[in-house]
């Protein structure tokens, strides 16, 4: 970066980031974010993605990479006891620092982040965190340069990143409501948020902070909410899901063969036309009407049809 360009690039970025957030989510954002970094910084490969400080270790939740080869995240768990900017990303609280660095030249070193550079080409590497919720993985960006004449990153260069960090994440978790206005978490494989829109966090914070211990869906049920769970692998084995917080329905309740004989008779269809639509017996067909108008407490198709539509009671976000 040229002295003096910082603000004016930082402000190309966020536009572009403002754009980019209407068509990507999740880790693509996250690949988006670096290849774009990559650009105005100037750095060669990339790691990105959100990491659990653990007390003992490092555990990586979900990553994208730019530049490195498919086996750099195995290689690197077989190392990471010796990665040092894992321990400067642990000790960051007490520092106050923004980031962490790696001169492959210089005096600090150990057997596994030499092996590390070495192995993929790479001289000056540098950490980026930005922890926003103790409760919540962190997310990083790790920005490698390599070459025999690689300068380490700058302080300029590394606040940048930082700063683009925080509108990463704020990015990332404005765009989690979709275009149906349900809030969205964005989690690990221990239901903990990387991202998601206000309301689903503070659903999610009222959770862990209830004084009674409860699952997440039997939470949110006495809410009048359910989750409807989108899952997406990662690469090595990561896996991260999309939690839609959605108004419950009377016909959640209902098994599939009663909700498809629920929409049928709300249709106005009669119990023949249903058996023969579904290839079921008349008498089938009204054990399955009786106990829908059981379940959902209603006498009439007119109600049966607004039952299906509507939510069961307004939901309570944070009661």
């Amino acid at each position: 970066m040229r002295e003096g360009s910082d603000l004016q690039a930082f402000s190309r970025f966020i536009g572009a980031l403002h754009e980019a957030r209407l068509a990507l989510c999740g880790p693509d954002l996250l690949a988006w974010g670096a290849r774009t970094l990559s650009d105005i910084v100037g750095f060669d490969a990339a790691w990105c993605g959100w990491a659990d400080m653990m007390p003992d270790e490092v555990d990586i939740i979900g990553t994208t990479m730019m530049n490195l080869p498919a086996d750099y995240v195995a290689f690197w768990r077989e190392i990471k006891s010796d990665d040092l900017l894992a321990s400067d990303v642990k000790a960051m609280k007490a520092t106050q620092r923004l980031w962490a660095h790696y001169d492959r030249a210089g005096d600090r070193q150990t057997d596994g982040m030499q092996a590390l550079a070495d192995r993929y080409g790479l001289r000056q590497l540098s950490v980026v965190t930005r922890p926003v919720d103790p409760l919540r993985p962190q997310l990083f960006l790790s920005a490698y340069r390599g070459g025999p004449r690689a300068r380490p990153l700058q302080d300029n260069e590394l606040t940048f990143l930082a700063c683009a960090l925080d509108h990463l994440q704020a990015a990332l978790d404005r765009g989690d409501d979709g275009a149906d206005g349900v809030p969205r978490l964005l989690v690990d494989r221990q239901a903990r948020p990387v991202a998601g829109s206000a309301a689903a966090l503070a659903l999610w914070s009222g959770w862990r902070g209830d004084a009674a211990p409860a699952c997440f869906d039997t939470w949110l049920g006495r809410r009048g909410l359910r989750t409807v769970a989108v899952p997406s692998p990662l690469a090595d084995g990561h896996m991260l899901t999309e939690l839609r917080l959605a108004p419950h329905r009377l016909s959640d309740d209902l098994t599939l063969r009663e909700r498809e004989v629920a929409v049928l008779i709300s249709q106005g269809r009669t119990h023949k036309e249903i058996a023969r639509l579904l290839g079921l017996s008349p008498a089938t067909v009204r054990n399955h009407t009786a106990r829908i108008y059981a379940k959902t407490q209603v006498g009439s198709r007119a109600a049966l049809t607004r039952a299906l539509m509507e939510p069961t009671r307004a939901p309570r976000l944070l009661a």
